[in-house]
């Protein structure tokens, strides 16, 4: 029997070829035509502009443009590189783990003034009766005039534990006796308002989400249920671990113990955040439902070594097995809010707008009191009250510290270095990264440049420095950073915002690394320049146009730290400027303290030696230029 299967001698059907690479409204008339011209010569011939049937051509053509201009739009729209919507650069940029900021509050060291009655020791001096000694909560709110910014407490204040230098008599009877002194403490102070939201629950729901109605939102403070149980702020959902921090219980240890130590708490209860279409904040809860509780664990160095060898670590996290890559996850991904009311703690405020000078936060709003005073008799609590109204605030520092929302290129180039960074600071650059990741209510890092610490031995010139082949400190990270002032000019941080900064890289730096925090040095500059005008220009209209494309140039959002000045660039920017025929001089000028006034930086700089080739160069101590008042800074003469 053959298996030879029959041969099919039907004509094959005419497959017609369709042009799938057209793009725009032309290639698509084209196209058709052509198809129309191959499968129908005979039935229709007549391809005249004003015919019916190239009417109807037309209009399909302008369909598969209009498709077409939609599909590379909403294609080019998932790229973050090439995105120009608002809400896709926030959502792709969330996707990739990166969680650009709304808004930055402001910083600052303020001193806390209260009064308080005196009484006479055994010995017979005088001190402050801790009686009224104030306690006050973090949260109080004080405020600034001109302009009018309000400022939270970050911590607790507790004036009953005072030093010798924390009080000054302020009052003496006839006889010389002390009657009262003032106690002063310092504290930070964060430009917040705190607000408080409650949301009811019924029937849990997965992955149900609340959104906070407010505008620059800062961050949320705290989330507690109707049972008193507290949700916790992680990462992503799957972390159900956080790290926290317990007190220490003394243990005959000899020696000083520390305060805290660090721990791991399993928090079924949990939440994430991220900035909506419409830019407001969101919270996303988890999954499951049911009642379990928090459990406070200490992971043993063998377990965790353990796990690398693909072996589940013995009960430090109940039973659940925990991930060999980070003991940390989990396939769960936290209960659900049901039938009870969360209540939401969170601030707003910042913005460049909360930078306040110093000695202008003077105004006290909202004082909180945790003082425990009901065993007081009745005069006693007038004295209390006298001395919680003797409250008193002064900043001894400028607020700074404070942005508004990150424009969107930049959001763009943090995202992506953020994801190449991949939650881990090695390189230089990741420690760069990090650093603009500060969390909000931390304060604001505008301009950041991370180096190794290597030292300058002999330095031949400018362009021929000799370093030393073996660092000092060879695992030294140099971080330089920068803010903004109330006026959006550059500045060096406040100690408060540093020390943030520190502690927060110290959870992602290596093992070996040290990490300095350093200001950057600020080069203010001017212009002065001369250009031939076109006939038939106003020379003045000409001018202020030159004036503000060199203002625009030098706007300080577009420079960072170790950027130099391209001088042809700035040239070409000026002879694209309508009416100029060409740029006769241009000279860039250092603008210092000594000679210019207390506006400037005291740091002279030679801006020839400076420039080789038509680049100047900033100093090798890491610096930056910036034009800070173009007004006055920028000289320009013209003439035809």
């Amino acid at each position: 029997m053959s298996s030879t299967q029959p041969i099919n001698t039907q004509p094959q059907p005419n497959v017609r070829q369709i042009n799938y690479i057209a793009k725009t409204f032309t290639d698509f008339r084209q196209n058709l035509i052509e198809f129309t011209k191959s499968y129908y010569p005979n039935t229709y011939a007549d391809f005249n502009e004003s015919s019916p049937g190239m009417m109807f051509i037309e209009m399909a053509a302008y369909v598969g443009d209009v498709l077409s201009f939609y599909i590379d739009n909403q294609y080019k729209e998932n790229l973050l590189a090439y995105a120009e919507q608002p809400e896709n650069i926030i959502t792709i940029s969330q996707f990739l783990g990166y969680k650009p900021k709304l808004t930055s509050p402001a910083t600052t060291i303020a001193t806390i003034y209260q009064r308080v009655p005196s009484i006479i020791t055994t010995s017979g001096t005088y001190i402050p009766d801790t009686k009224y000694l104030l306690k006050i909560r973090a949260g109080s709110t004080f405020s600034s005039d001109s302009p009018s910014v309000i400022f939270k407490l970050v911590e607790d204040l507790d004036f009953t534990k005072l030093t010798s230098s924390e009080y000054i008599i302020s009052q003496t009877d006839g006889g010389g006796n002390v009657t009262e002194f003032v106690v002063s403490k310092q504290a930070q102070l964060v430009a917040s308002l705190p607000k408080t939201l409650t949301f009811s629950f019924g029937t849990a729901q997965r992955f149900n989400t609340i959104v906070l109605p407010d505008e620059n939102v800062i961050g949320v403070d705290s989330v507690t249920d109707s049972n008193g149980n507290k949700w916790y702020e992680v990462d992503y959902l799957a972390q159900d671990v956080v790290m926290d921090d317990a007190a220490v219980v003394s243990n005959n240890e000899s020696g000083e113990l520390p305060s805290a130590r660090l721990r791991l708490k399993k928090v079924p209860r949990r939440f994430v955040t991220r900035i909506t279409r419409d830019f407001k904040v969101e919270l996303m809860f988890g999954s499951g439902t049911g009642n379990e509780a928090e459990v406070d664990e200490i992971l043993d160095s063998r377990q965790i070594a353990n796990s690398q060898y693909g072996n589940v670590t013995q009960n430090i996290l109940g039973n659940v097995a925990v991930n060999n890559v980070n003991f940390l996850n989990s396939n769960a991904y936290g209960i659900a809010p049901a039938n009870t009311t969360l209540t939401v703690n969170y601030s707003v405020g910042g913005g460049i707008e909360s930078n306040v000078p110093s000695n202008r936060i003077n105004k006290v709003n909202n004082i909180i009191t945790y003082n425990d005073t009901s065993a007081y008799a009745a005069s006693e609590l007038g004295a209390f009250d006298t001395a919680l109204s003797s409250i008193s605030v002064i900043n001894n520092f400028p607020a700074l510290g404070g942005s508004d929302s990150e424009p969107l290129d930049e959001i763009k180039q943090n995202a992506l270095a953020y994801f190449n960074a991949q939650n881990r600071v090695v390189t230089v650059e990741d420690y760069a990264v990090r650093t603009y990741a500060l969390p909000a209510k931390y304060g604001r890092v505008s301009k950041a440049y991370a180096v190794r610490d290597e030292q300058i031995s002999v330095i031949q010139s400018i362009n021929n420095p000799l370093y030393v082949n073996n660092p000092v400190r060879p695992n030294a990270i140099n971080i330089y950073t920068l803010g903004y002032d109330t006026t959006g000019k550059l500045t060096t941080l406040n100690t408060i915002t540093k020390n943030n900064l520190a502690k927060y890289l110290e959870q992602y730096r290596m093992l070996t690394d040290d990490i300095n925090i350093l200001d950057a040095f600020i080069i203010n500059i001017g212009v002065n320049f001369n250009v031939a005008v076109l006939p038939n220009y106003n020379i003045y209209e000409v001018l202020t146009r030159c004036i503000g494309t060199i203002s625009d140039f030098f706007n300080i959002q577009k420079w960072n730290i170790g950027q130099p000045i391209i001088l042809s660039d700035l040239t070409a920017k000026i002879n694209m400027v309508d009416g100029v025929r060409i740029v006769r001089n241009l000279e860039i000028f250092n603008k210092y303290q000594f000679k210019d006034g207390a506006n400037y930086q005291n740091y002279r700089y030679s801006i020839q030696d400076a420039t080789v080739d038509g680049v100047i160069y900033p100093s090798l101590d890491p610096s930056i230029f910036e034009l800070k008042y173009p007004q006055t800074d920028i000289i320009g003469n013209a003439s035809q």
